[in-house]
């Protein structure tokens, strides 16, 4: 990681292609019914009339759509129970929920529509791409903004003026997760195998400046395009053994395809090959389950861990919208208690003091899993530390998790990814 004190983020491969986009309507009480008026072209000043009103940009349709429904359904779970129990600074919170779509010109349209109602406040966007394109316009506007699902390097120091925030951990961290899983396999030197394009480059130099910090000594590092047809050159390359294990960071079509190569240019002898998160939905499932199965087994995997386990929560969802998920749902839910809670401290509905309270209310006070027991200590004059169902969000100063916990996965005899660990990890390295 070279830089964490400025910066902003955004880009996933979890759930991973379909992870670019989303949006949505509401029916909860609190909402506004999903408009399609034309964008403005100015802004008025917001007015901090103690209402906090948070805008949420998730894609209802698309790729998306089945992530922006559960994240919807986190965020309205939480909003609900501040409601009901009298709300932010007395006031009932407002949401405005617009329809991210499929691409940056239809979230273009929806972000407007927030900003003229006056949102304090915005969860979304959840694409990656969407979330760089967008930046500027919701820094401009002066509104709080983050993200339960963008976790593209190209954000990660993006000039935002501290208004950006994410309860997504960057690609950044997921660079140290495969450091990791790399150490464990007691191998001291790797090579790495990249796409190479905007996504691909900053992750393989994170990726080598991790495995440095560990002591691991990257042998070869080599990029592809995603338009090859053919990697045997590549693959025949990466195979030697002086290389020792071996890192893929790709997407599911040449990501795979790439693995397969490998896989043939191995043979029957095995090694140790660690994957990205994007290869954990492969392009064909079938293409991995034709892999050498000795291999196979030596192939593990990292993404982060995005699925809710909490089991409250979890009923919460089901009970706001029994067809959900649950994918994103406690980051969505997150990024609203983050929002109502900075904005309860400060006493203000004002996005400035709002964003200067969202790193504080998630380190360095008293543990706190609810808004309730949180607004409970603030009235006690305590500073809190708000964990969330997942039992794990700090925020450090760029606004991005500073720890992040990563699922480790592996295929089994049908080229299907399963889950068999979880790991944490953070910028120090541990």
């Amino acid at each position: 990681m070279t830089s964490k004190t400025g910066g902003r983020r955004c880009a996933i491969g979890v759930a991973a292609a379909s992870l670019q986009l989303i949006s949505c309507t509401s029916n909860g009480p609190a909402s506004t019914p999903a408009t399609t008026e034309p964008a403005a072209t100015t802004v008025a000043p917001r007015v901090d009339d103690g209402v906090l009103r948070i805008g949420v940009l998730m894609p209802a349709s698309g790729a998306g759509a089945s992530i922006g429904q559960s994240a919807r359904a986190g965020i309205r779970v939480a909003v609900n129970l501040v409601n009901a129990a009298g709300g932010v600074n007395g006031a009932p919170v407002q949401l405005f929920i617009r329809d991210e779509g499929s691409d940056a010109v239809t979230a273009a349209v929806s972000l407007q529509q927030l900003i003229d109602a006056k949102v304090d406040a915005i969860i979304g966007p959840a694409s990656s791409n969407t979330a760089v394109a967008l930046a500027p316009t919701i820094v401009a506007a002066g509104v709080a903004a983050c993200s339960p699902s963008a976790s593209a390097l190209a954000l990660d120091d993006f000039p935002d003026n501290h208004l950006l925030f994410r309860t997504i951990a960057s690609d950044s961290l997921q660079a140290e997760a495969m450091a990791k899983v790399i150490e464990q396999t007691g191998e001291t030197r790797a090579a790495i195998v990249y796409v190479d394009d905007g996504y691909g480059r900053p992750f393989e130099q994170h990726l080598t400046a991790a495995l440095k910090r560990r002591g691991i000594a990257v042998s070869d590092s080599v990029g592809f395009a995603i338009s090859d047809n053919d990697f045997a050159t590549d693959a025949g390359r990466l195979v030697n053994p002086d290389n020792g294990a071996i890192a893929i960071i790709g997407d599911p079509d040449a990501g795979s395809r790439m693995l397969a190569a490998l896989a043939e240019a191995i043979g029957s002898s095995p090694r140790e090959i660690v994957v990205n998160d994007a290869l954990r939905r492969p392009w064909s499932i079938s293409l991995l389950g034709s892999v050498n199965a000795q291999l196979r087994r030596r192939v593990v995997g990292v993404s982060p861990s995005v699925r809710t386990e909490d089991p409250v929560l979890l009923a919460a969802v089901a009970a706001e919208d029994p067809t959900a998920t649950g994918l994103f749902a406690t980051q969505a839910y997150d990024c609203a208690n983050l929002f109502m809670l900075a904005a309860q401290q400060g006493g203000s509905s004002e996005a400035d003091v709002i964003a200067s309270l969202m790193v504080g209310v998630s380190t360095g006070g008293s543990a706190c899993a609810t808004f309730a027991d949180c607004r409970s200590l603030l009235d006690a004059g305590r500073n809190i530390n708000y964990d969330g169902p997942g039992g794990l969000v700090e925020l450090g100063a760029s606004g991005d998790p500073e720890v992040a916990q990563f699922d480790q996965f592996s295929f089994d005899d049908g080229g299907r990814d399963v889950t068999t660990n979880t790991i944490t990890v953070s910028y120090t390295g541990a």
